[in-house]
């Protein structure tokens, strides 16, 4: 940190570990059988706003890419921009694997082409009792957290707290909860 940064009263956050997204990959057993969770199928990556282009460049890599991978794997990929502006490609699918090393190959591209400051995060879907359930992945301190909205702009805290007590085990969570972002309207 800078003298300039100290002065300001700016902190640099901490460079994320991408490899911790994979750890998702063997906790969801183990949050399944737990906390009585079940993977939904649906994942998404969100990113501010690419340069010109970038985007569509993006989203086509990741299409030939999963042509590459098999049509008959079932992966499909869909891009949205949500209502704050943030581009979003949700990965669905019945392979939970499929969809998490497509979403690690789009991060991958981004880290590599120097852009990997605007990654934001990857929401991960399951679903409790008919009700949608997140576990989000933060780039930004490479660990994990849990949101469940409950309507309007209200969330279970209650279970919240629960997800996070049961995932510890398996899963690098993030331990303060000011950093637990509501992502209202998560279009996954």
């Amino acid at each position: 940190m800078g003298f300039l940064d100290s002065l300001l009263g700016r902190t640099p956050l901490p460079k994320s570990n991408e490899d911790k997204l994979f750890a998702m990959s063997t906790a969801v057993i183990g949050l399944e059988a737990s906390a009585g969770i079940r993977p939904a199928g649906r994942a998404g990556i969100v990113f501010k706003r690419l340069p010109p282009g970038r985007f569509d460049q993006l989203k086509k890599d990741m299409v030939d890419l999963l042509r590459l991978q098999g049509e008959g794997d079932g992966l499909a990929m869909e891009d949205r921009t949500d209502d704050l502006g943030f581009d979003w490609l949700i990965m669905s699918g019945a392979d939970f694997q499929d969809a998490i090393a497509a979403i690690h190959s789009a991060a991958t591209s981004l880290l590599e082409e120097g852009l990997g400051d605007l990654l934001l995060a990857v929401a991960f879907r399951f679903e409790r009792e008919g009700r949608a359930e997140y576990l989000i992945y933060s780039y930004k301190t490479g660990s994990y957290y849990p949101f469940v909205p409950t309507g309007n702009h209200q969330r279970d805290n209650a279970e919240e707290l629960r997800l996070s007590a049961l995932g510890r085990a398996e899963l690098p969570m993030e331990g303060s909860l000011e950093r637990w972002y509501a992502l209202w309207g998560i279009p996954v």
